[in-house]
């Protein structure tokens, strides 16, 4: 639903565009007017702005279908229960990654085996250990 509503709004957003760019060939002819011309600026703004309101509206819609899996910076994972900080911990009975403050809630220590999230190895970690033996 959103995704017609933003197509819509980009629409009619081109639709006011190209209506103001119309009045500029009067309001700059052989003879000028004034309001013509603050006329056909007000319906291109206006225009502007329902085209960009519509695209607000889908990338928006399109975000909210797909959330982020993780943090593009760092290469680590977000929480899978809120999607909003980084996870500190892993469920491996319910294949989990948790942030802290929702280990609060999902914390069982009878049935849920607990072990720190795996972070991405640097290259020149990885070099290093190669270098050294290791």
């Amino acid at each position: 639903m959103a995704l017609k509503i933003g197509n819509w709004l980009v629409g009619l957003g081109c639709f006011f565009g190209f209506a103001g760019l119309c009045f500029l060939p009067a309001a700059f002819g052989l003879h000028p007017d004034n309001t013509l011309l603050s006329a056909g600026a007000m319906l291109f703004c206006l225009g502007m702005v329902l085209a960009s309101s519509g695209m607000y509206v889908k990338a928006r819609h399109l975000a909210v279908l797909t959330p982020p899996s993780s943090d593009i910076k760092r290469g680590r994972k977000l929480c899978d229960v809120c999607s909003k900080q980084k996870a500190v911990i892993q469920c491996r009975v319910h294949q989990l990654q948790i942030c802290g403050d929702c280990l609060e809630d999902h914390y069982d220590f009878r049935s849920c085996a607990y072990a720190p999230t795996v972070r991405q190895v640097g290259a020149k970690t990885r070099t290093y250990a190669q270098s050294s033996g290791a």
